[in-house]
């Protein structure tokens, strides 16, 4: 097989009956040093473009009639050294025209790529698609044709007959690597066919071991990411849901908010009641808090008596709202829940924050729930606070400085006591 340093199959066959077509190929296909001077005279006498230098140095075979080509194509495969690309001339009386040459190239060779050299006045190229079908390794060279072109077409096609060789190449590699895994695998399954007596009197031992694996690994994710006080999620499993939130927050553009939830007087509770009543006041308010949660929200113990909840593709418009139901919700249920002491009042305060201000982190968007959180306290407790936007002086353009806004309504007198 002709190859070049590129290991490349360079073997092109022309058929044309018109041998000063042969001699164009050679010109072009074959161009030696000695030829520049002749090109430029021609060049220069006629007007033409000198010819273009192959870069490569291909193997050219000639023949005037389909039959002759058809002979050296089953010289060439048989021989081991098949052509890449065939030139084919439309009209070569009185032989085979060009379609029945390919026809017949093509059931010798399949692989072999084919240009057909064709003139205006020939079969239109419906006539030719309907004759030998649709099919990737037929081009069309118009006459009269100039060097560059079939310079491109020749080196374009060598190449592609190379690359569907090296694909035929790994094809058949992978094949055999697949028959030799294919005998190892039967000599594996014989070995494995000896020992299956053994394992079968093992199955039922293993499938009880697997049960009991199973539900010890369902326990030891459910301690592992839940509180075990409250059953929600513990800080560190709720911060990986949150930094999950934060993303797709920021990947679709949505806005996400953060509640920062803290239980009034908390340290009266366990000092008054003890740890105990303590501990069924923090099981109350997160029994509270989740009960008026929906399906996409996420609640998570934040540490002692501290809350954290998001709300995915929620504005701040409506997270405050949320918030203060959440806040009545504890203040009228949260004490008739811890059952061992009567009349007892739990409230919260809460502080509410979103990625509208721009929170870099997760971390960074509770950071400002925390503030609003602790105005809350500041404020009187027992009430929701959100940070609320204002443009910080009139020259300073697109700067937002975060202030904080009461939720909840304030009311002439306190509450009467439970």
């Amino acid at each position: 097989m002709s190859m070049d340093a590129n290991n490349q199959n360079l073997r092109v066959l022309v058929i044309d009956d018109n041998l000063s077509i042969h001699e164009d190929f050679r010109k072009i296909l074959q161009a030696k040093a000695a030829d520049e001077t002749f090109d430029q005279a021609r060049a220069a006498l006629f007007g033409d473009q000198p010819l273009l230098r192959a870069f490569e140095r291909f193997e050219l075979d000639c023949a005037d009639q389909g039959q002759a080509a058809l002979t050296l194509v089953q010289l060439a495969r048989n021989e081991g050294r098949p052509y890449a690309v065939a030139f084919v001339d439309m009209r070569m009386p009185p032989g085979w025209d060009g379609l029945e040459t390919i026809e017949r190239l093509w059931k010798e060779d399949a692989g072999i790529q084919v240009v057909i050299c064709t003139a205006y006045s020939d079969q239109p190229w419906d006539e030719i698609k309907e004759r030998v079908g649709r099919n990737d390794k037929l081009l069309i060279l118009q006459k009269p044709f100039n060097s560059i072109e079939v310079l491109q077409l020749a080196t374009a096609l060598c190449r592609k007959w190379d690359l569907a060789h090296e694909v035929a190449g790994q094809l058949d590699e992978l094949s055999r690597l697949v028959d030799e895994r294919t005998t190892e695998l039967q000599c594996a399954n014989e070995q494995l066919t000896q020992t299956n007596v053994a394992l079968v009197r093992t199955v039922g031992d293993l499938e009880a071991a697997q049960g009991k694996i199973l539900r010890q690994n369902d326990e030891l994710e459910r301690l592992a990411s839940r509180d075990p006080l409250t059953g929600c999620f513990n800080r560190r499993a709720f911060y990986a849901q949150f930094e999950k939130a934060f993303a797709e927050s920021r990947e679709h553009a949505t806005e996400l908010s953060c509640l920062m939830v803290d239980i009034d007087h908390f340290k009266r509770i366990n000092d008054q009641f003890g740890h105990a009543v303590g501990d069924q006041a923090i099981q109350a308010v997160a029994s509270c808090l989740s009960a008026g949660l929906r399906l996409t929200d996420v609640l998570g113990r934040y540490g002692g008596e501290e809350f954290c909840l998001m709300f995915p593709r929620t504005t701040l418009a409506e997270a405050p709202n949320m918030a203060e139901r959440l806040r009545i919700q504890v203040a009228i249920e949260a004490g008739d829940r811890v059952r061992t002491v009567s009349r007892l009042v739990i409230t919260v305060s809460c502080g509410v924050s979103s990625t509208a201000f721009g929170a870099r982190t997760p971390l960074e968007l509770i950071d400002q729930a925390d503030k609003a959180l602790y105005a809350a306290k500041e404020g009187g407790r027992n009430c929701v606070m959100a940070l609320e936007p204002i443009i910080a002086g009139a020259n300073a353009f697109n700067q937002i400085e975060p202030q904080v806004r009461r939720i909840t309504p304030r009311v002439s007198s306190p509450p009467a006591s439970r």
